[in-house]
């Protein structure tokens, strides 16, 4: 059984449902392994926003949310994190997360102090998380360049088919301007292989037979 704790758990893909896009549509910038990555402009802000998405068979919403939860493991499959852990755990569906990225020099490493809330929708069964960066509650590192505007989302939502249908939303102002090919990484690399090593990590034992207390499972098919 997972301890239930609360977790942002990626560091770099971030936004929700709150978000004010543009009138442009998501465009489609990598489609490879049964993942989709897209982008999108975004009123107000010079950086794109990012979805992801995949599809997975056989997997309960409780495993998902357990891989998430297990704020330690981020380095194992969150692409560049090599540290995360609770800051402050409020309730268990509500806390504090720390995650600490490694960047590619010359880019300074970032961190990030996210507030996290679980929640499920009660018809359609639709579990996400939300993280919002916070200000004013954790000092800053040195070496580590603090991110003060970042949103992600990550959901899982039951298809009538049985499998589940994995994504996050995320925008995030990197701090500082940053060359061109960094800017890729941001949009496409590391949400593609966050989500390729997502759908792997999570089948570990330790996860499929999470039981997490807030999850409702859809019926057995």
């Amino acid at each position: 059984m997972v301890k239930m704790v609360v977790v942002s758990a990626v560091l770099l893909l971030l936004c929700d449902s709150s978000i004010v896009y543009a009138d442009s549509e998501w465009r489609l910038r990598k489609d490879e392994d049964n993942i989709q990555v897209y982008t999108r402009k975004l009123d107000g802000s010079r950086f794109d926003a990012v979805r992801t998405v995949t599809v997975m068979q056989d997997v309960r919403l409780s495993a998902l949310a357990a891989l998430i939860i297990d704020a330690e493991a981020c380095g194992n499959w969150a692409s560049r994190c090599v540290e995360s852990y609770i800051y402050r755990r409020l309730s268990d569906t509500d806390a504090y997360v720390y995650t600490h990225s490694n960047m590619p020099f010359p880019i300074k490493n970032r961190d990030v102090l996210t507030h996290a809330i679980w929640s499920q929708e009660a018809a359609s069964l639709t579990v996400r998380v939300d993280s919002e960066a916070t200000t004013g509650i954790l000092d800053e590192i040195a070496g580590r360049l603090r991110l003060t505007q970042l949103r992600l989302g990550w959901i899982f939502r039951p298809l009538e088919s049985g499998a589940v249908e994995i994504s996050n939303e995320a925008h995030i102002d990197p701090g500082s301007n940053l060359p061109g090919w960094i800017a890729n990484l941001l949009l496409v690399s590391i949400p593609f292989e966050t989500m390729r090593s997502f759908v792997l990590e999570v089948t570990k034992p330790e996860y499929q037979d999470a039981v997490i207390g807030f999850i409702q499972e859809p019926p057995a098919r």
